[in-house]
Protein backbone atom coordinates (compact mmCIF):
# COMPACT_ATOMS: atom_id res chain seq x y z
CA UNK A 1 0.00 0.00 0.00
CA UNK A 2 2.54 2.25 0.68
CA UNK A 3 3.89 2.10 -2.96
CA UNK A 4 0.44 2.70 -4.06
CA UNK A 5 -0.15 5.89 -2.25
CA UNK A 6 3.78 7.03 -3.45
CA UNK A 7 2.34 6.54 -7.24
CA UNK A 8 -0.86 8.10 -6.27
CA UNK A 9 1.01 11.05 -4.88
CA UNK A 10 3.10 11.55 -7.51
CA UNK A 11 0.11 11.51 -10.24
CA UNK A 12 -1.83 14.16 -7.94
CA UNK A 13 1.66 16.42 -8.46
CA UNK A 14 1.84 15.84 -12.33
CA UNK A 15 -1.75 16.22 -13.10
CA UNK A 16 -1.22 19.67 -10.98
CA UNK A 17 2.16 20.45 -13.11
CA UNK A 18 0.60 19.92 -16.34
CA UNK A 19 -2.94 21.83 -15.62
CA UNK A 20 -0.28 24.85 -14.47
CA UNK A 21 1.68 24.52 -17.75
CA UNK A 22 -1.65 24.15 -20.06
CA UNK A 23 -3.36 27.65 -18.23
CA UNK A 24 -3.58 30.20 -20.79
CA UNK A 25 -0.65 32.64 -19.75
CA UNK A 26 -2.75 36.11 -17.87
CA UNK A 27 -1.48 39.16 -19.97
CA UNK A 28 -0.46 41.78 -17.99
CA UNK A 29 -3.13 44.77 -17.72
CA UNK A 30 -3.15 47.34 -20.90
CA UNK A 31 -2.91 51.22 -19.50
CA UNK A 32 -6.70 52.14 -19.10
CA UNK A 33 -6.60 54.73 -22.69
CA UNK A 34 -8.52 57.16 -20.57
CA UNK A 35 -5.69 57.47 -17.74
CA UNK A 36 -3.29 57.23 -20.86
CA UNK A 37 -5.10 60.63 -22.17
CA UNK A 38 -5.54 62.17 -19.24
CA UNK A 39 -2.11 62.20 -17.64
CA UNK A 40 -0.50 64.92 -18.79
CA UNK A 41 -3.70 67.53 -19.24
CA UNK A 42 -3.83 70.17 -16.93
CA UNK A 43 -7.35 69.21 -16.46
CA UNK A 44 -6.41 65.76 -15.40
CA UNK A 45 -9.45 65.49 -12.66
CA UNK A 46 -11.93 67.10 -15.35
CA UNK A 47 -10.52 65.14 -17.62
CA UNK A 48 -11.09 61.69 -16.08
CA UNK A 49 -14.64 61.97 -15.00
CA UNK A 50 -15.54 63.98 -18.23
CA UNK A 51 -14.73 60.60 -20.37
CA UNK A 52 -15.38 58.16 -17.77
CA UNK A 53 -19.12 58.88 -17.22
CA UNK A 54 -19.55 58.54 -21.15
CA UNK A 55 -20.77 54.57 -21.72
CA UNK A 56 -18.70 55.11 -24.79
CA UNK A 57 -15.49 55.74 -23.33
CA UNK A 58 -15.69 52.10 -22.73
CA UNK A 59 -15.01 50.82 -26.00
CA UNK A 60 -13.37 53.83 -27.54
CA UNK A 61 -9.47 54.36 -28.79
CA UNK A 62 -8.12 57.66 -28.26
CA UNK A 63 -9.55 59.21 -31.29
CA UNK A 64 -12.95 58.52 -30.02
CA UNK A 65 -12.42 59.51 -26.90
CA UNK A 66 -11.08 63.45 -28.30
CA UNK A 67 -14.35 63.00 -30.09
CA UNK A 68 -16.38 62.63 -26.50
CA UNK A 69 -14.79 65.23 -25.30
CA UNK A 70 -15.44 67.33 -27.75
CA UNK A 71 -19.34 66.16 -27.23
CA UNK A 72 -18.91 67.10 -23.46
CA UNK A 73 -17.69 71.05 -24.49
CA UNK A 74 -20.28 71.14 -26.92
CA UNK A 75 -22.93 70.73 -24.57
CA UNK A 76 -20.98 72.85 -22.05
CA UNK A 77 -21.20 75.57 -24.44
CA UNK A 78 -25.40 75.29 -25.34
CA UNK A 79 -25.71 74.78 -21.75
CA UNK A 80 -24.26 78.62 -21.36
CA UNK A 81 -25.54 79.70 -24.47
CA UNK A 82 -29.12 78.76 -23.72
CA UNK A 83 -28.55 80.37 -20.44
CA UNK A 84 -27.26 84.00 -22.02
CA UNK A 85 -30.33 83.77 -24.40
CA UNK A 86 -32.74 82.92 -21.37
CA UNK A 87 -31.29 86.36 -19.26
CA UNK A 88 -31.76 88.20 -22.20
CA UNK A 89 -35.34 88.07 -22.41
CA UNK A 90 -35.29 89.65 -19.36
CA UNK A 91 -32.97 92.74 -20.33
CA UNK A 92 -34.21 96.28 -20.28
CA UNK A 93 -30.81 98.28 -20.50
CA UNK A 94 -28.99 98.57 -23.20
CA UNK A 95 -26.01 98.30 -21.81
CA UNK A 96 -26.77 95.33 -20.35
CA UNK A 97 -28.27 94.24 -23.95
CA UNK A 98 -25.39 94.56 -25.59
CA UNK A 99 -23.05 92.63 -22.72
CA UNK A 100 -25.02 89.64 -23.27
CA UNK A 101 -25.33 90.10 -26.71
CA UNK A 102 -21.64 89.67 -27.45
CA UNK A 103 -21.65 86.71 -25.62
CA UNK A 104 -24.52 85.04 -27.03
CA UNK A 105 -22.61 86.01 -30.53
CA UNK A 106 -19.36 84.52 -28.98
CA UNK A 107 -21.26 81.16 -27.67
CA UNK A 108 -23.25 81.12 -30.83
CA UNK A 109 -19.86 81.07 -32.81
CA UNK A 110 -18.39 78.24 -30.69
CA UNK A 111 -21.45 76.19 -31.06
CA UNK A 112 -22.18 76.82 -34.82
CA UNK A 113 -18.88 76.94 -36.14
CA UNK A 114 -15.55 76.30 -33.99
CA UNK A 115 -17.23 72.47 -32.60
CA UNK A 116 -18.40 71.44 -35.61
CA UNK A 117 -14.90 72.21 -37.17
CA UNK A 118 -12.60 70.40 -34.61
CA UNK A 119 -14.79 67.74 -34.93
CA UNK A 120 -14.32 67.40 -38.80
CA UNK A 121 -10.77 68.26 -38.47
CA UNK A 122 -10.41 65.87 -36.15
CA UNK A 123 -12.39 62.89 -38.06
CA UNK A 124 -9.87 64.20 -40.53
CA UNK A 125 -6.76 63.71 -38.70
CA UNK A 126 -5.95 67.16 -39.25
CA UNK A 127 -5.05 67.77 -35.23
CA UNK A 128 -3.42 70.98 -35.73
CA UNK A 129 -6.81 72.44 -37.09
CA UNK A 130 -8.68 70.87 -34.77
CA UNK A 131 -6.66 72.03 -31.44
CA UNK A 132 -6.68 75.33 -33.61
CA UNK A 133 -10.48 75.71 -33.89
CA UNK A 134 -10.83 74.51 -30.04
CA UNK A 135 -8.65 76.82 -29.17
CA UNK A 136 -11.27 79.38 -30.64
CA UNK A 137 -14.04 77.72 -28.42
CA UNK A 138 -11.71 78.55 -25.33
CA UNK A 139 -11.64 82.52 -26.22
CA UNK A 140 -15.27 82.20 -26.24
CA UNK A 141 -15.70 82.60 -22.38
CA UNK A 142 -12.84 85.12 -21.95
CA UNK A 143 -14.62 87.70 -24.89
CA UNK A 144 -17.72 87.41 -22.89
CA UNK A 145 -16.29 87.83 -18.95
CA UNK A 146 -13.93 91.01 -20.32
CA UNK A 147 -17.60 92.49 -21.30
CA UNK A 148 -18.28 92.49 -17.75
CA UNK A 149 -15.39 94.71 -16.40
CA UNK A 150 -14.88 93.40 -13.14
CA UNK A 151 -18.90 93.42 -12.30
CA UNK A 152 -19.43 89.38 -13.82
CA UNK A 153 -22.57 87.82 -11.93
CA UNK A 154 -21.28 85.20 -9.66
CA UNK A 155 -23.76 82.53 -12.56
CA UNK A 156 -21.54 84.16 -15.50
CA UNK A 157 -18.27 83.57 -13.95
CA UNK A 158 -19.29 79.87 -12.99
CA UNK A 159 -20.47 79.42 -16.57
CA UNK A 160 -17.56 81.22 -18.03
CA UNK A 161 -15.33 79.38 -16.03
CA UNK A 162 -16.87 76.02 -16.48
CA UNK A 163 -16.73 76.23 -20.58
CA UNK A 164 -13.08 77.89 -20.88
CA UNK A 165 -11.93 74.58 -18.42
CA UNK A 166 -13.62 72.11 -20.75
CA UNK A 167 -12.97 73.25 -23.92
CA UNK A 168 -8.95 73.97 -22.99
CA UNK A 169 -8.91 70.25 -21.67
CA UNK A 170 -10.22 68.89 -24.89
CA UNK A 171 -8.03 71.43 -26.37
CA UNK A 172 -5.11 69.47 -24.73
CA UNK A 173 -6.46 66.05 -25.36
CA UNK A 174 -6.44 67.10 -29.28
CA UNK A 175 -2.40 68.13 -28.79
CA UNK A 176 -1.57 65.04 -27.42
CA UNK A 177 -2.81 63.66 -31.64
CA UNK A 178 -0.02 66.86 -32.74
CA UNK A 179 3.02 65.58 -30.84
CA UNK A 180 1.93 61.90 -31.63
CA UNK A 181 3.10 62.67 -35.92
Amino acid sequence: MNNFMKLFAIFVVLIGIQTAFSQSKVSPPRPNPIQQLCKRNRYQSLCVSTLTLDPRSKTSNLQGLASISIDATTKKVNESLNYFVSVMKNITRQEEFEIYGTCIEEYGAAVRRFIPAALADLKAKKYSQAMADMKDVVSAPDVCKDQFAGFSPLPVTQRNKAVHDIADMTADIIKTFTSAN
